[in-house]
Formats: C-alpha cells, sequence, structure tokens
C-alpha cells in the first residue's frame, strides 16, 4: 500500500522501506539530522498510513463510552483525547485519539495503521442502533509538523492563528489545499501540529511546507523522537496482553465511567497493584538496546520493548518491562551479546523539549 505522498517521497530521494504492508520513507538524509531538524526547527512526516473512523449517530457518546477508555460525552467541539480499546482482560487492542468534532452527534477517531481492519471489526461487532460508522482511511492524508518552528512554517503556507489554538485542541481551515482539520498534538515530543485532509491535496501542502522551511523527516526520526519522550508504540511496547496502568498511562483511563470494557481487571490491579510496569532505561555502558533484549535489576528481570540511540543524549535508552518493585534510580543492566552492560532506571521523559521544559 502505497500513501498519496509516495511519489513525493520517491521525487525527493527517501529510502522506502516496507511498514507493516505500506511503503513508507524511513529517512531521507539521515535519522539523526531529521530528528535534530525537529528538535530544533520544524521537521515535516507523512502519517497518511494512520486510520481515521468516524463515529456518528444519536446515541454516539453513549456507545464510544462502553469501548473507550475516556468519557467522551464530556468532550467539548474541537477537544482531543488519548484512550484506548480495550478487551475483557483490559488488554490494549489499540491506542487511539479521538476528536470531538459535533459533541454527543459525532467523532473522529485517529488508530494506527497496522490495526485498521481490527478496530473497525471491533468497532462494528460492539455497534449499536443508531450509530453510524464510517473507515475515511482511504481518502484522509495525515501530514504531522512538528518541532518549535511548526507554527512559523504553517503560518507562512497558510492564514492560521498557531498561537491561538491551544494543545490537544483543533481547528478546522478552509484552505487552497481544501478544508483542513488541524490538531495541535504530536507524536515526537516537541511542539506541533497534525494535519487532517482531503488525500488530493496531500502533496501540494507537503511540498508548500517544505518550501516555507519543513525538513522532510521519516519513520527513523520519528521513532527516535517518540523514545526520547517515552512514548509507547502500539506493537511494540503495548499490545493485548498490556493494560494501561502496567503501561503507566493511566492518565488516559477515567475510573469514574461506571463502565467499560476492560474495567473490572483494571479495578483489580488498582486493589492489588501490578506485577510489571513499564520503565525507562539510560545506558551507562557503550550499547545499543534492542526490542526483545533481556534486562534486569536486583534479583528481578525483564525485556526490552522498545530501544535505539538517543540523538540528544548520544547514548542508548530504552522502554522495558519490570518487575513493578523496580525503582526509578535503581542500577540495571542490559544484555548485549551475552555481556551485561550497566544502565540505570529513569522515569521517561529522557530529554526535555519545549513542551517538557
Amino acid at each position: 500500500m502505497r500513501t498519496p505522498l509516495y511519489d513525493s517521497h520517491v521525487k525527493m530521494g527517501a529510502r522506502v522501506i516496507d511498514f507493516h504492508g505500506w511503503d513508507m520513507p524511513v529517512w531521507y538524509s539521515g535519522i539523526k539530522e531529521e530528528h535534530m531538524a525537529t528538535r530544533g526547527g520544524a521537521g515535516i512526516f507523512d502519517a497518511s498510513h494512520m486510520g481515521e473512523i468516524w463515529v456518528s449517530g444519536p446515541d454516539c457518546a453513549g456507545f464510544l463510552n462502553r469501548i473507550l477508555t475516556v468519557d467522551v460525552a464530556v468532550l467539548e467541539e474541537g477537544k482531543v483525547k488519548y484512550t484506548f480499546f480495550l478487551n475483557e482482560e483490559a488488554g490494549i487492542i489499540d491506542d487511539i485519539i479521538v476528536y470531538c468534532t459535533r459533541p454527543k452527534e459525532e467523532y473522529m477517531l485517529c488508530v494506527n495503521s497496522s490495526n485498521i481492519e481490527k478496530d473497525f471489526a471491533w468497532l462494528k461487532a460492539h455497534r449499536k442502533e443508531g450509530v453510524e460508522i464510517v473507515d475515511k482511511s482511504p481518502a484522509t492524508a495525515m501530514i504531522a509538523l512538528q518541532g518549535p518552528l511548526a507554527g512559523e512554517v504553517l503560518e507562512r503556507v497558510i492564514s492560521f492563528d498557531y498561537d491561538g489554538l491551544k494543545r490537544f485542541y483543533f481547528q478546522t481551515a478552509h484552505t487552497s489545499f481544501g478544508n483542513l482539520i488541524i490538531s495541535r498534538t504530536g507524536y515526537t515530543g516537541s511542539d506541533g501540529v497534525e494535519i487532517f485532509m482531503n488525500a488530493e491535496y496531500s502533496p501540494g501542502l507537503w511540498a508548500a511546507l517544505i518550501d516555507k522551511g519543513a525538513t522532510p523527516c521519516g519513520l527513523g526520526a520519528r521513532d527516535t523522537l517518540r523514545l526520547e519522550m517515552g512514548y509507547p508504540l502500539h506493537g511494540n511496547d503495548l499490545d493485548e496482553t498490556t493494560t494501561p496502568l502496567e503501561a503507566g498511562l493511566k492518565f488516559a483511563v477515567d475510573m469514574n465511567k461506571p463502565e467499560f470494557i476492560g474495567r473490572p481487571v483494571l479495578e483489580k490491579q488498582l486493589a492489588s497493584g501490578l506485577k510489571k510496569r513499564l520503565v525507562g532505561l539510560v545506558m551507562e555502558e557503550k550499547g545499543i538496546p534492542r526490542q526483545g533484549y533481556s534486562c534486569g535489576s536486583e534479583g528481578v528481570t525483564g525485556s526490552i520493548t522498545s530501544g535505539s540511540i538517543s540523538p540528544v543524549l548520544d547514548t542508548g535508552i530504552a522502554l522495558a518491562y519490570m518487575d513493578a518493585s523496580v525503582n526509578y534510580g535503581d542500577a540495571a543492566y542490559v544484555v548485549i551479546r551475552d555481556k551485561k552492560l550497566a544502565a540505570r532506571i529513569k522515569k521517561p521523559p529522557f530529554v526535555k523539549t519545549n513542551l517538557t521544559k
């Protein structure tokens, strides 16, 4: 599968790889260069492989409240929330961003690319009378413009009040690139926006943003950027065997809601305590921690779910599931090529950005 920006990537010389069935750019000039361009300026990412599923109807809020972990009924128009689909065991089917387009009448769900069909089927399986569910992913493009200069670059291309848009809110804009949904969100830990639009207009907007100063970036930089912030990735750090509490994502679960799928298991975890949890690791010896490597600390062992070199810190960082008894600051190790290399347990984020200062 290819996004509507595929030809643009090839024309600009990107290295393209297969990513869960999608031909996607992994880098243009290099992962570190694109990473630092985003941290210091404005990076632009093709996120059109992500899915957009629209849910509407007179009882859509009640329907979504049954299958999402946040209370969508209280969201005002333009509000954005991070949430989950959970199975009956509270395992994470997918992590999702919900956009309130018309309170209690219409919502857009942005879902992970590899889970579009699964999520759509999950919604259909739980659908109630009077709820309409439409997958608009094939017709929708998504561009992420991220970095401290993202607002300046955006306003060079379209008329838009960037400073007037609060974090985790979106606005619609009517432009020469069609109607845009511009959301003050992102997956890099730097300030910026994510833009949804009709797919046919995306090559024009992509080119215009680059012409006005944005650096094209691939999936490689997107991964190191999110890892520096400790943002989990579904398929690596999140799956149907882990719960939001184990992943340290309690903020995206509204336990005040009387009912949602998976809630009883989360109640038990809150009452009895967790057996494992997701923690950060920083290497104290030279080595690159990778997904699947073993790690440990003070008699307990664990497994790395994401790892790489931090371009900002120039050292290895990782996320790992370990016994819940470990503490931040504890000495740890990572097994690399049969050697236990020294590391330390740290609470993410690993670096400070213009959002975390």
